[in-house]
């Protein structure tokens, strides 16, 4: 293998990586925005049940659409 092909090679690598790299920061963006959106759900049960005792939180919480 001459120079120029491992120069095609190691291009051809980084620009799989990059693209690797950006997925996994948008899949982490996702996940965090989720993680986000699930305290707010524990915080509002929180509040609801610290409310004046008449209001109790669901039983169940309606499943989650996970946004992928």
């Amino acid at each position: 293998m001459d120079s120029t092909q491992l120069q095609e090679n190691f291009e051809k690598q980084l620009a799989e990586a990059e693209k690797q790299i950006a997925e996994l920061q948008d899949n982490l963006t996702k996940a965090t925005e989720y993680r986000t959106k699930l305290l707010g759900g524990l915080e509002t049960l929180r509040i609801l049940a610290e409310g004046d005792g008449t209001e109790e939180p669901p039983a169940e919480a309606a499943p989650t659409e996970v946004v992928e």
